[in-house]
Order: structure tokens, then sequence, then C-alpha cells
């Protein structure tokens, strides 16, 4: 049996997370940690617990005790627009999280990073169409650049502290031996259903599927952004498999693997989730979409 301690728990993340967990026979508890925890859960195993992680001795600290595992997802500003002084925020409320579980003893870390550390490969000179291109061996290149079709748009403040996040996760294991890590570069998620037809290249859910681009930028981005789909579904299995999955094997105690479905033709390398945690995606945006 398994106690899960979850950050951003409140969220549209945390919750899709928490439904999947209290749906298995191995998670004992969820302890619900955000600013804003979410309270209308009738199941007895989750204990929302209300703070802020920029206050390291906060109640979430003590609330991590006896918890075997650690799924970080919160983010002072969780959207790409973040700026600099957020993502120092973040990247505090990492340490603080990391420096708890240290201390609590736990077993298992799992850190919710994004694409956007590798967002400088949509883009030339570093592009390369070939499927499965983006493994977890080749250099992050972090911040997505793209145009809204109101403005343009730049992750890599975002992005900078999703990959402090992954190397101080890194560190961290090496640090303490009892503990494992696995940083998950999280594909896209949509809000709610997370349909593929309002996957698109303004970065917004809000979108007509017919608007289709069509100059051969509009058309790279939008494959771009397909590629990284992942489905409700999926991102439930993968975290799932990264809270249970055994480290025997592994090539260090903490990796880095790919959050995103089975789409067609993807660049993204799946290779790694499958091997080390026993991932497989069963969901495809261009099956979805009849393409």
């Amino acid at each position: 049996m398994t106690a899960v301690f979850i950050t951003g728990a409140g969220g549209g993340l945390g919750r899709k997370l928490i439904a999947r967990l209290l749906a298995t026979d191995w998670c004992s508890r969820i302890v619900a940690a955000d600013i804003t925890p979410p309270t209308d859960l009738s199941d007895g195993r989750v204990t929302p617990v209300a703070g802020s992680l920029l206050h390291p001795d906060g109640p979430w600290r003590a609330a991590m005790a006896g918890c075997d595992a650690v799924v970080h997802l919160a983010a002072q500003n969780p959207h790409t627009d973040a700026s600099w002084a957020d993502a120092a925020a973040s990247i505090d409320m990492t340490l603080s999280v990391y420096d708890a579980a240290a201390e609590h003893g736990v077993g298992r870390v799992v850190f919710a990073s994004s694409n956007h550390v590798m967002g400088g490969y949509k883009d030339a000179p570093l592009a390369s169409p070939e499927p499965g291109f983006l493994t977890h061996e080749i250099d992050p290149a972090p911040g997505t650049r793209w145009h809204t079709g109101r403005e343009m748009m730049d992750s890599t403040a975002y992005a900078a502290a999703k990959l402090t996040g992954e190397r101080a996760l890194v560190a961290l294991t090496r640090r303490v031996p009892a503990m494992t890590g696995i940083n998950v570069r999280i594909g896209w998620v949509q809000p709610g259903d997370n349909h593929p037809r309002t996957i698109n290249i303004s970065g917004d859910a809000v979108f007509d599927s017919a608007d289709e681009p069509q100059d051969a930028d509009g058309r790279r981005d939008l494959s771009w952004y397909r590629n990284m789909w992942l489905s409700n579904r999926d991102f439930a299995e993968l975290f799932a498999a990264a809270l249970q999955a055994p480290a025997e094997g592994w090539p260090e105690r903490c990796i880095t693997v790919n959050g995103v479905s089975r789409n067609r033709g993807t660049g993204w390398d799946l290779a790694g989730a499958e091997r080390f945690l026993g991932y497989r995606p069963q969901d495809d945006l261009y099956a979805a979409l009849g393409l």
C-alpha cells in the first residue's frame, strides 16, 4: 500500500491524478496539498492541506510525514507565460518540496516537468522531422517560441524552472540513497475533456478545429503541438506507473521520460517510459481526429 503526497492537487492535473489513484487498490492515502486544495472529495483516503509551498515550514511540510511517494505538480504560475519572478518562485517551491521529501524519508519523487524543456527543437536549426528524435539523452533546449495569432510568446522562464527541477531531483537522489526519482516531461494535457480537436497553435483550449493554418510555419507548429498531446487516460496511467515502477534496471536513480500519447509519427521518444515504467499509452490524436 502506498501513501502519496501531491502538490498542486487542486489543479486540473492534480484532480485527474487523484481520480485515478482512488480507483486503485494500492493507494492507501492521498495528501492533497495546494493553496486551495480539493475539499469536495468524499473518499476518506484524501486529506486536503491548504498552504503555500513558498512557506517551507508551512503545514504542508508536516503533512508529508508517513508518505511513501511525492508527486510535485505545483508551480507559482503553471502557465507558459510565467515571468522570471514566477520561475524563481517555482524553483524555491520545488527545492522546499525536495528538502521535505528527504527529511521524511520519501522513497519516490515524481516531478512534473514539461515539453518546454525541449521547446527549442520546434524550430530551426534544432528541429528534426524524425519520429522518436526527442529522447532524454539529447541536450535540453529550454523555451518554446510561438505566435498566438495575437502576440509572440516565449516560454523560456517557465522552461528554465522545469529544467532546474529536473537537475535538482537528479542531485537529490544521488545524495539520498533510499530515494528514486522520475522527471516526466509532460506533453500537452488540456483542462477538462482534453479533446484532440482543441489542440492548436494559439496555446488556448478555445479553438475552432476548422481553422487549420494555411502557411508552412503554422502547419509545422500545429504538428508540433499535436504530436505532444497527452490524453487524460494516458496521463493518469503514466503517473500511476511512475509511482509504482520498480527501479531495478534503471541507468541511474533518477530517470527522465517523455509523457505523450501514442500519436502517430510523434517526435517524442517513448522507449524510456515503456522500458523503465511499463507505460503503454493507448490513445492517438490522429486516430481520434480521423486523420
